[in-house]
């Protein structure tokens, strides 16, 4: 769709899920004032309920609070003209961590400077004062697709959407499991009470991937994944990867506890140790715009300052050793939340622009349902990404879809997914049926499946 939204242009699609679809557009005002924005916009059919639209609204209203450099800026919500509800989101150009780790693992400094700046974010969304008796906000879909990092070294934590507003006995895990089982806490995966250390615990397995370069919770579907979140064994990083500190080890373990009590109690209390840390960096930011721009030649652009101090490195000393091919190797099979493998990071010209929309969590009829955030990488340019395909799936809405283990939402369903084969799950609860299939997904081309009501 190309057009306008009132004072929004939209130039183009970037991606959709079950509930929502999102756009690159721009922000319009006088004198040719113009500003990139991402616009994600309710599907045909959700606005008008009110149920949903209820919730869409008290969700966007809680993102909108979130005013923080390490948090996805929620800049404005309406209606377009056919009264469908969309978020203006703030465009963030660069890409995921998800990507970032699909090239080995990283630096551990660089890795350090990560992990405390998505802490930054999160500890601001755990004390952000909600209400007279509500304070804070559970992200609750912590993972390394919903981590944005800029070719400029910010690092922000997007989709907020299925975060609630917590008091200690009241934000649990509700009908559905929300989230990817693999970066979930044994208290989220179990349906217990969540409050904030169920994100640190996330974030305790983002930083385990990131020093040891592999998967730590992996099942072939997603009861074992649940299953080895909460009973797996977790290897110590020293194992895997021995230039890891003791003191870095013992953090990455604590934020891996378990049991709640053990765990680190807030996020500032975690920054405090990681940057006590001896490999703590002294300029991290600096140091992830040139791991960008190494692993994503072409895309990441390094300032010309960068470059030429870069230069006088090179010619007094020798390049760093690259990462452990192995490692890399595990880590390009990385794929949303279950084992298939992916293809391997192509080089590609031009630019991509991470997109990353507000997701929401509405309570129709008797079930809860929830749209997947869309984190749509799109390279600007004559060339597409000729690892993408899109999904399209026309079904009766009682219907509860998973594609490769992770919960997609509920028909009509649209959603963009990697080439190759993928697993489709299709539960009817009230029929008591479980349908398990294959679907295959063709670069530029669009699978569907109709299925009868």
């Amino acid at each position: 769709m190309a057009g306008d939204l009132g004072k929004y242009r939209v130039d183009g699609r970037l991606g959709g899920g079950g509930m929502a679809e999102v756009f690159v557009g721009q922000a319009q005002g006088a004198e040719g004032f113009a500003r990139p924005v991402a616009i994600k916009r309710v599907l045909p059919g959700f606005s008008d309920n009110p149920a949903f639209a209820r919730m869409f609204i008290a969700e966007a209203q809680l993102s909108a609070r979130l005013l923080h450099p390490n948090i996805v800026a929620v800049l404005d919500f309406d209606r377009d003209a056919e009264q469908r509800l969309f978020l203006v989101m703030e465009l963030v150009e660069g890409t995921d961590l998800d990507h970032l780790l699909a090239g080995g693992p990283l630096p551990i400094p660089t890795a350090i400077f990560v992990i405390t700046e998505v802490l930054r974010g999160l500890g601001y969304a755990h004390d952000l004062p909600v209400g007279s008796d509500l304070r804070g906000l559970v992200h609750r879909d912590v993972s390394p697709h919903n981590v944005l990092l800029s070719w400029e070294g910010a690092v922000k934590v997007s989709d907020f959407g299925i975060a609630k507003a917590r008091a200690a006995s009241e934000a649990t895990a509700s009908v559905f499991i929300k989230g990817k089982p693999a970066y979930m806490s044994p208290e989220q995966a179990s349906g217990g009470p969540l409050d904030g250390r169920s994100d640190l615990f996330a974030v305790g397995v983002m930083l385990w991937e990131m020093v040891v370069g592999r998967r730590l919770f992996v099942g072939e579907d997603t009861r074992a994944t649940v299953a080895a979140v909460l009973f797996g064994a977790i290897p110590r990083p020293r194992s895997l990867r021995a230039e890891v500190s003791r003191d870095l080890e013992r953090i990455v373990m604590k934020l891996l506890a378990r049991e709640l009590p053990t765990r680190y109690a807030t996020a500032e209390a975690a920054i405090d140790d990681l940057l006590a840390c001896a490999e703590a960096p002294r300029a991290g930011r600096e140091g992830l715009i040139r791991l960008l721009a190494e692993r994503f030649p072409g895309e990441a652009r390094l300032r010309q300052s960068t470059v030429r101090a870069r230069g006088r490195a090179t010619a007094s000393s020798p390049p760093a050793p690259a990462p452990p091919r192995s490692l890399g190797s595990v880590m390009q099979a990385r794929t949303r939340t279950a084992v298939p493998s992916a293809p391997p990071p192509r080089r590609r010209t031009g630019w991509r622009v991470a997109a990353i929309a507000a997701s929401a969590v509405a309570i129709v009829g008797s079930a809860a349902v929830a749209f997947e955030v869309v984190t749509a990488l799109s390279a600007r340019g004559p060339s597409l990404d000729p690892r993408l395909g899109t999904f399209e799936l026309v079904a009766p809405p009682r219907l509860t879809v998973t594609i490769d283990g992770m919960l997609a939402g509920s028909p009509p369903l649209t959603t963009t997914l990697t080439v190759g084969t993928h697993e489709l799950r299709l539960i009817d609860a009230g029929q008591g049926t479980d349908e398990r299939s294959t679907i295959t997904i063709r670069a530029h081309a669009t699978t569907r499946i109709d299925r009868p009501r």
